[in-house]
């Protein structure tokens, strides 16, 4: 009896979790900008009762703004809100990880190894011959096998998800560990239907599938559905070995008053429109019933369309707006300013499952005065209310002051730290030391 109830709450579950309309508007979520046009472009051709405005406008004009200086100089930007500080930006797959790797904070040597992966990554996404090029960079960096393995696991968290795996399986896998599900035993079940069953998967033996694991095979289906829709196989494809127009979701631009925070989606991308033409159609007694029955059928496509196009504007604005407000040191002096700001930490800001944060913010690009930036960069991890770059930075700048003739020890600068309103222990002062290169006290005596 506690099966049968077990295998009922998994059933409703996977109904639920996996619903066609929940898993679209998540996909809607996630889309960088680029895919998001096209995914609006693809459904208008193939919705005669949904039209959309502005489809190519923005990028056309991005691609405008780039021509040359005496096209930014002629432009009247009190006209064009959170566009004047754009700069063309068009990254490959290589260079896109490559950004991405440059924004952890890990050791040199481990970037080192870090670059020597990405370099092997093909144009798929995909890194092959693994074990090689392992014993390789044990070898080049005279690190151990774990050392290696470690950096790769850092790069299989870069967008875009799945990149950096080594067969089909694995990449499946990653996919599915990043989406954090809010149900663990949804989790679960993914993860041993892609480890044990891709084979009957691809076969569609549904029902073998569900007898190994005690499901019903209308959930198999569902996952079949899941994967299908909404893992990337391919996950460097749509780079297609090129390099790729990087276009902005988000601006902050400098003002008189402070700074103006502009959704370049909404106020520059497409909007959805229902044709008149149809829908006189639908409302048109002389309309026959198939016709009718086909219109609908397009009517509520659409209008779930313009809903999860609506929700996702209405999500990105309110995380996107909390970053920038959480920013300001950023805005007005650089990187090294940033603040920790974990996904966690928006989450129960807003409500919201870490998932839906994490696919809000990945792949989608914001230009501020600092430059044009990946929105997940915005949201950094690190110690002490500060991240690691500034804390050495803060730690550069005491040393580059002290008197060279009576340098300070590890414990002076400890203090002289803590002046500042930052409290680290004395290994950890030596730590960033010795990561930064700079010599012991007596060896920086003048």
């Amino acid at each position: 009896m506690a099966e049968l109830k077990l295998q009922a709450n998994l059933s409703q579950t996977l109904d639920l979790l996996l619903a066609p309309r929940l898993l679209q508007m998540l996909k809607v979520l996630s889309l960088p900008y680029l895919e998001f046009v096209d995914q609006v472009k693809k459904e208008a051709e193939e919705n005669p009762v949904m039209e959309v405005e502005n489809t190519d406008e923005y990028v056309e004009f991005l691609r405008y703004l780039s021509e040359g200086r005496n096209v930014k100089k002629e432009a009247d930007f009190t006209e064009l809100p959170g566009l004047e500080n754009f700069s063309r930006v068009a990254k490959t797959l290589e260079e896109h990880l490559l950004e991405q790797l440059e924004f952890e904070d890990i050791e040199d040597n481990l970037k080192g190894i870090g670059r020597e992966i990405i370099g092997n990554i093909d144009d798929q996404g995909y890194l092959l011959a693994y074990p090689t090029l392992r014993d390789r960079l044990m070898s080049q960096f005279d690190v151990s096998r774990p050392t290696v393995d470690k950096v790769l696991k850092i790069i299989q968290t870069f967008e875009p998800e799945g990149v950096g795996a080594r067969d089909l399986k694995e990449c499946l896998l990653l996919q599915i560990k990043m989406y954090d599900f809010e149900n663990e035993e949804l989790e679960e079940i993914l993860t041993k239907v892609v480890e044990k069953h891709l084979e009957d998967l691809e076969a569609k033996n549904f029902a073998k599938i569900a007898q190994a694991l005690g499901i019903p095979e209308s959930g198999v289906e569902e996952i079949a559905n899941y994967i299908k829709n909404n893992l990337n196989p391919l996950p460097g494809a749509s780079y297609g070995g090129e390099a790729k127009q990087v276009v902005p979701s988000f601006a902050v631009e400098e003002t008189g008053k402070g700074y103006k925070f502009v959704n370049l989606e909404t106020q520059y991308g497409p909007r959805i429109k229902f044709s008149q033409t149809y829908l006189k159609m639908l409302d048109d007694p002389k309309t026959d019933e198939k016709t009718k029955s086909f219109l609908k059928d397009k009517l509520k496509r659409a209008k779930e369309l313009a809903e999860d196009f609506a929700k996702r504007s209405e999500t990105l604005d309110k995380i996107v707006r909390k970053i920038i407000g959480s920013q300001d040191d950023f805005l007005k002096k650089g990187v090294l300013w940033l603040k920790p700001l974990t996904q966690k930490s928006l989450s129960d800001e807003f409500g919201l499952h870490p998932s839906t944060i994490s696919r809000s913010v990945a792949g989608k690009y914001i230009q501020t005065p600092q430059g044009l930036y990946p929105l997940k960069f915005l949201c950094p991890r690190g110690p002490k209310g500060l991240t690691a770059a500034r804390l050495k930075a803060m730690l550069v700048e005491i040393v580059n002051g002290e008197n060279k003739s009576e340098p300070l020890t590890d414990e002076q600068v400890r203090r002289a730290m803590k002046e500042r309103g930052v409290e680290l222990d004395r290994r950890t002062v030596a730590y960033y030391r010795k990561e930064l290169g700079l010599p012991t006290a007596m060896d920086r005596r003048s």
